[in-house]
């Protein structure tokens, strides 16, 4: 192209900033084609300094200067403060690169020499680089800030202290607490100290991502890499929603990042009640031993009621200890609990004739001094298997 050309192409780009704007809302679902007032005013700022960028190499037949390439860092950092997603931000820039090329084309008739697009794909290379990186330091610093304020408000609101309206989010009137814990992953024991602390915090993100995907709402959270809580936001009235939704997400999360979880869930039907609802799913949870269920108080009554110490804890935990070392013995104890105390149905699931399960049930009258063929030590040796887990 002759130097006139690039002038001709230069005094194209106001026009060619506002068709890149226009595509850019036309596609992006955050703007829904209507394009505000910032995006003319720093989106079209970009392109044209772009072009000039590209325009003074492809004349001059050199790479792009370091002060030219500034403007595309702090544009970076603008939007990954912001929160743009990184995606959106690339495509920004190419939509940009595609129009130029098209008024390339038509100042060359059809025909722009090879040299130009080396030095465009050079140019959009090297504003690229500079602009993502910067985009996600900014972004990496803006997302763990926003999840350690969700994290100080979940412990806020856990702990019963009345908090100011954040400006960021708004409080829902009610909440469901979900109580989650997460099955060890193979990178949690790997590396050193910095390396399994950084595959913790990935595991931990990626979890939430995929949580979030499943539930509706503002939802705030406070997971490390082996737990935490989730408040699903609700009403009074329509916290059984939030209870099916977390059903739903518990294992779907599962199936898709391979990580084991296990959840209990719990109504705070006003913020005042939020401490009292984390205090029963977090007991729930210690109960579950079902991975990709949540539980609810209505689960486990039993063990939930036994699940408070007394004088008398110790000993109930003692009689299931007294089993120790006896697998067969706790199989059948189990299992005879399991079929309502059906010693025909308990040895059809063990396999084992009836008379075995005689003799077993009398083994453990023996060891414990509890015997299960007596309405005094079922009740006994209930309360310890409940307690024991």
């Amino acid at each position: 192209m002759s130097q006139l050309s690039w002038r001709s192409f230069e005094h194209r780009l106001p026009k060619l900033g506002e068709r890149t704007i226009r595509r850019y809302v036309e596609t992006s679902p955050h703007y829904r084609g209507k394009a505000p007032a910032h995006l003319h005013l720093h989106m079209a700022h970009t392109v044209r300094e772009f072009g000039r960028m590209f325009a003074r190499a492809a004349r001059e037949g050199s790479e792009p200067r370091e002060e030219e390439l500034e403007l595309f860092r702090r544009r970076g950092q603008e939007r990954g403060a912001e929160g743009l997603p990184v995606g959106e931000f690339v495509h920004a820039y190419l939509l940009a690169a595609e129009e130029m090329w098209a008024e390339i084309d038509d100042l060359s008739g059809g025909s722009p020499p090879a040299e130009t697009t080396a030095v465009l794909l050079n140019c959009l290379h090297r504003a690229l680089n500079v602009a993502v990186q910067a985009h996600q330091k900014e972004f990496q610093t803006a997302d763990h800030e926003q999840r350690e304020a969700a994290r100080a408000l979940v412990r806020r609101l856990a702990a019963g202290e009345v908090v100011p309206e954040p400006a960021d989010v708004r409080l829902a009137p009610a909440y469901g607490v979900l109580a989650l814990r997460f099955a060890q992953d193979p990178a949690d024991s790997v590396g050193d100290a910095v390396g399994r602390h950084l595959a913790g915090q990935r595991k931990a993100r990626l979890l939430l991502q995929h949580l979030r995907r499943e539930l509706s709402g503002d939802v705030l959270a406070a997971l490390d890499p082996d737990g935490g809580l989730l408040l699903l936001p609700s009403t009074s009235d329509s916290l059984d929603t939030a209870l099916a939704e977390a059903r739903l997400a518990v294992p779907r999360a599962h199936q898709t990042t391979g990580i084991e979880i296990t959840g209990a869930f719990a109504h705070a039907t006003e913020l005042s009640e939020i401490p009292s609802a984390v205090a029963e799913a977090e007991r729930l949870l210690r109960l579950n031993t079902v991975p990709d269920t949540v539980a609810v108080l209505s689960d486990h009554l039993f063990e939930y009621q036994l699940n408070h110490d007394s004088a008398a804890t110790p000993q109930l935990r003692a009689l299931a200890e007294r089993l120790n070392g006896e697998p067969d013995l706790t199989a059948t104890l189990r299992t005879y609990f399991e079929t309502d105390f059906n010693r025909r149905e308990t040895a059809r699931k063990l396999h084992v004739h009836p008379n075995t399960v005689d003799n077993r049930l009398s083994r453990i009258a023996n060891l414990t001094g509890a015997d299960p063929r007596t309405a005094k030590g079922l009740l006994l040796l209930g309360a310890s298997l409940g307690l024991a887990g």
